[in-house]
């Protein structure tokens, strides 16, 4: 004699609803990759991992945002050199005024670029060019706070993972940036990996920060 059928009813339910988590959870993986795409960067191939719930916004659209921003000729010529480019934006309503702009953002942002170097930076580049590669930190004084300062390598690539708080002033919220830099080893292109937020939303998201940090991962190519 089997089982009651209200018992095999519930056996049923239990055994549906262990599927449907399963089935949720392999629907939506924790991260989301972003790399490179093979053949537009001849310094070689770029990727990391980010959150999967932090939104991408396209290449087309950081390349529009940043012509209509730019307006001086050497600004121009570093767009024209920049091989890929990628963000993301954790905040609800993402925008790249989060990720580009000046004010400092309530969510982590994160920016990728892979540039090539022109003739004259190739002799000048250094670790200290690195560094203030995005905000010139060794100029800034009292503004900047130095939190780590290490450097890095990857194959030939080498460079600076530097983390550093930043006041900018005029009102605006202090921020932590998280930023790896490294210059190719042939010298021919620079990488860069780009996290920042307010220094609030730094210590409530530094776990998932440092996840996109640390799985930042360049493979050289044959110039590199």
């Amino acid at each position: 004699m089997g089982p009651p059928n209200s018992v095999r009813r519930v056996v049923i339910a239990i055994a549906v609803l262990a599927v449907i988590g399963s089935l949720a959870s392999c629907a939506r993986p924790d991260f989301q990759y972003a790399s490179e795409q093979p053949g537009t960067a001849p310094a070689g191939k770029v990727y990391f991992k980010v959150p999967s719930g932090w939104t991408q916004l396209s290449a087309a659209a950081i390349t529009k945002a940043e012509s209509a921003w730019t307006t001086d000729s050497t600004a121009k010529n570093l767009l024209q050199a920049t091989a890929w480019q990628s963000a993301f934006d954790a905040a609800p309503a993402p925008s790249l005024e989060h990720v580009l702009g000046i004010d400092t953002p309530e969510q982590p942002t994160v920016y990728a670029s892979l540039r090539q170097l022109y003739a004259e930076e190739k002799t000048s580049i250094n670790d200290a060019a690195l560094r203030d590669m995005v905000v010139p930190v060794s100029t800034l004084g009292s503004s900047v706070e130095i939190l780590s300062d290490a450097k890095v390598s990857q194959g030939s690539a080498h460079g600076v993972h530097l983390v550093f708080s930043y006041d900018p002033g005029s009102g605006r919220a202090s921020q932590v940036v998280d930023q790896t830099t490294l210059v190719s080893g042939g010298d021919d292109a620079v990488y860069l990996l780009l996290v920042r937020c307010s220094t609030d939303c730094y210590a409530k998201y530094r776990a998932e920060i440092t996840s996109v940090t640390s799985s930042y991962t360049i493979q050289e190519g044959r110039n590199g």
